[in-house]
């Protein structure tokens, strides 16, 4: 980096963090989840319309697509503001309550966009066998799940497969993370995968 550039470059290191979030595709709630997302249930368009500033010249912005995620279409979304930063936007008070309550329940998995990216690259089937060793607190797991019960059709659609013959043994040598990783994986109903407390170079 340029000495002249370091500076801005610094700036942005500070920048918060975008929220971003997948839609979990094993939810019996998904496809009605993505078509309230899409429709703008929550009427952030009109939020977004009074230019919040949330510093650093940034004002709030509606959630948007991921477009590279290529499980399906409007599974991954975009929020500009960190989640301290939606505390404080006028009006978005119902969506922020709805994201914290799905997280919950498992319909949507909160997830950085550059960890999302690392299973895309696995092409997981559903008949593949997959260890994961350094698992918690488990959102990459949960996409390697969502991989394994997922068909991909020639024509780009999918396809739900309650029961592949493929297996995610997700890992962690911290047994607290362990337990973490355990909560998280028994959102997804899944017989397919096992939670594992060991050193990953035994």
């Amino acid at each position: 980096i340029p000495e002249s550039e370091w500076g801005e470059f610094v700036d942005i290191l500070k920048r918060p963090l975008p929220s971003c979030f997948r839609i979990n595709l094993m939810s019996p709630f998904a496809n009605k989840t993505r078509e309230r997302l899409q429709s703008d249930f929550f009427q952030l368009a009109d939020v977004e319309a009074k230019q919040i500033d949330l510093g650093n010249d940034e004002v709030f912005r509606a959630p948007s697509t991921l477009p590279w995620y290529s499980l399906g279409p409007n599974l991954a979304w975009q929020l500009n503001a960190s989640p301290r930063q939606l505390r404080k936007v006028p009006g978005a008070e119902t969506f922020r309550e709805w994201l914290v309550r799905e997280t919950e329940t498992g319909t949507i998995c909160r997830q950085e966009a550059v960890s999302m990216i690392p299973p895309l690259f696995l092409d997981v089937q559903p008949h593949h066998a997959v260890l994961d060793l350094c698992a918690s607190p488990g959102s990459k797991t949960a996409q390697l799940i969502e991989f394994l019960h997922t068909k991909r059709l020639p024509d780009g659609t999918t396809s739900f497969v309650s029961a592949p013959s493929g297996l995610v043994v997700a890992n962690d040598a911290d047994f607290r993370r362990a337990q973490l990783l355990q909560k998280q994986n028994s959102r997804f109903f899944s017989p397919c995968v096992l939670t594992t407390c060991h050193l990953g170079q035994n």
